[in-house]
């Protein structure tokens, strides 16, 4: 694979001015010496929340926690690869990138794939011409019609239509591409004979590209005119190619994706003329999966965009189907996926084509969470009128539970399963806790909010990134005594790694790390960074570490009998001690106010 060179991506990164690049994507005002603010592009809200640094070169989020570095800020903002951020700064301050590492195998695999992107898109352009004046389209264009799919809809999703012969591509693309590109690229097939044919006859046509756009094959409707339709399957999509895989392939999410980061919800939908549909009503966040179940690779690549999935499904039958595949990968990636069913019958194009995009759009929020449809879905398949089919509703929904890694999540879920049966809620924990092995749910340590101590490390942190010279003083007097929380642990460490550069912090691959030094970065201090203030913190931590200490010690000395148990006056001269060096931490920071 081919690298730019380091020191490229350092001249890149000192180039760079934040506050230009954010400037360009929503309005700033400065709010501190170090310091601007403005609505947050990465949702939706009216108080802003989003701050940058441009002394340290990071942008932060309060509300929703996204934060790094500009090149983070971009990869999020236009859903690029990193080394495609990398790209397009460096065209914007002018730094020339070199690249390394490429061998001869690699540039010829890579010039492969690039012809069949050309050819795709080749295609493409051959099915859009036929459906807009071919004479062999006209019952393509009366479909399409019918379907209220408007002109602008067509050319701005490249609708196209693949008349009935088998050489209508051929006898265009195979002089300049060869036939066995066409093959290979998943446009035409070898037969047993050893003849070659378009494999897309007398179908409307769907091109699919990827997030740069590029062609990679295409899904292909038969016509309900057709005679021979009832023998065909509905779609043909385009079959596994070096290109094309379709379990990593979501339809339009290359025009979506914008959209989706915006509102942090994405519609994910069965046909391609749902998705059509839906966004030529306003509804511009919508994809679906290319003939293929919704699995981990697209659960992957929505949680790049979304933070919701909403399922919109044709039927129940269809969204039980749908939710039962989907829930094997949605604990695995931080989308939360709903259950959005149809009403009447129709599917979304004709939902929002009967009812508009606000009814479509309010049906969303009354969407059920996956894990809760799949367990009203698991209930009412048993009779709850006596204790069999309650028994049996609950151990048939107790799997699904069992999966939630979250143990709040886990105890409200068993709670509905109660309410929903009709039995007691003890029944229900008891049962799921012999499935999970009898560990407790640490549901009060879950839900525990930031206590004091917290708070003090916090600033403490905040201090060293805050100040170069305060981490050179601080940090290595700094111990995970006193750094409790894994969070703290790895931003200190990271500072120690790369000698308190916090851009090189913020810039990590590591989201949360990431995120987090960021967030220390423009977070307000309660005091001023200067080395006394940072003493007095320290202090406080210390003092917290000492009362710890402390009790840990009482503790021990009251299991031992003073008279026969040796060790005792070890234990109770060491307790002297913290004890002593506590009152004068506490008195220290008494006479300093």
């Amino acid at each position: 694979m081919s690298r730019i060179r380091q020191e490229d991506i350092d001249a890149v990164k000192e180039r760079t001015d934040i506050v230009a690049l954010v400037s360009q994507y929503l309005t700033l005002k400065k709010t501190g010496h170090d310091s601007l603010s403005g609505l947050c592009p990465f949702h939706q809200e009216k108080t802003a929340s989003f701050s940058v640094s441009p002394a340290k070169g990071v942008f932060y989020c309060f509300g929703c926690g996204e934060g790094g570095d500009a090149i983070k800020f971009l990869r999020q903002l236009e859903s690029l690869s990193y080394v495609e951020a990398i790209e397009r700064l460096a065209q914007q301050v002018g730094v020339t990138l070199r690249y390394e590492g490429d061998s001869a195998s690699e540039r010829r695999a890579a010039a492969r794939r690039n012809a069949l992107f050309h050819a795709n898109e080749e295609a493409s352009k051959l099915y859009q011409r036929m459906l807009l004046d071919g004479r062999e389209a006209e019952d393509a264009r009366t479909y399409v019609k019918e379907r209220g799919l408007s002109p602008e809809s067509m050319e701005s999703f490249g609708l196209g239509y693949a008349p009935g012969y088998p050489d209508f591509l051929l006898r265009r693309l195979a002089q300049d591409l060869g036939p066995d590109t066409l093959v290979e690229a998943g446009l035409a097939t070898k037969g047993e004979d050893g003849v070659v044919r378009d494999r897309f006859r007398a179908r409307l046509t769907f091109p699919v590209q990827d997030l740069q756009g590029r062609y990679l094959g295409f899904g292909a409707r038969v016509l309900p005119s057709d005679a021979r339709a009832s023998e065909q399957a509905k779609y043909l999509n385009t079959a596994e190619t070096p290109i094309y895989k379709k379990g990593e392939i979501l339809y339009n999410l290359h025009r979506a994706r914008q959209a989706v980061a915006r509102s942090g919800q994405v519609f994910v939908v069965e046909g391609y003329t749902d998705v059509i549909g839906l966004a030529q009503a306003g509804i511009e966040n919508a994809v679906a999966t290319c003939g293929t179940a919704l699995g981990e690779g697209h659960f992957r690549l929505l949680s790049r965009f979304a933070q919701q999935a909403v399922l919109a499904f044709d039927s129940d039958e269809a969204g039980a189907r749908a939710a039962e595949r989907a829930f094997g990968y949605q604990e695995q990636y931080p989308v939360q996926a709903v259950v959005m069913i149809m009403p009447e019958g129709l599917d979304p194009a004709e939902f929002v084509a009967k009812h508009g995009p606000d009814e479509v759009r309010e049906a969303a929020k009354s969407a059920r969470p996956l894990v809760e449809y799949m367990v009203r879905r698991t209930v009412e398949r048993h009779d709850l009128s006596n204790v069999e089919g309650q028994s049996g509703a609950v151990a048939s929904a107790l799997p699904i539970l069992q999966e939630l890694t979250d143990p709040v999540r886990r105890s409200e879920y068993g709670h509905l399963l109660a309410d929903l049966t009709g039995v007691s809620e003890d029944s229900v924990r008891t049962a799921l806790d012999r499935r999970l092995g009898g560990h407790p749910e640490q549901v009060a340590k879950t839900l525990k909010r930031l206590s004091a101590r917290d708070r003090v490390e916090r600033e403490m942190l905040r201090l060293v990134v805050r100040d170069r010279a305060i981490f050179e003083e601080f940090a290595p007097q700094l111990t995970d005594d006193h750094v409790r929380t894994p969070g703290g642990r790895a931003v200190l460490t990271g500072l120690r790694e790369h000698a308190g550069d916090v851009s090189a912090l913020a810039g990590s691959e590591d989201p949360k790390i990431a995120s987090a030094v960021s967030a220390l970065a423009v977070e307000p201090i309660e005091g001023e960074p200067t080395t006394e203030y940072a003493t007095h913190v320290l202090a406080r931590l210390q003092e917290f570490v000492l009362k710890a200490k402390s009790d840990e010690l009482r503790t021990r000395l009251q299991k031992l009998n003073p008279q026969t148990e040796a060790g005792y006056d070890d234990l109770f001269h060491e307790l002297v001690a913290v004890d002593g060096d506590l009152r004068r931490i506490r008195q220290g920071l008494l006479d300093a106010g």
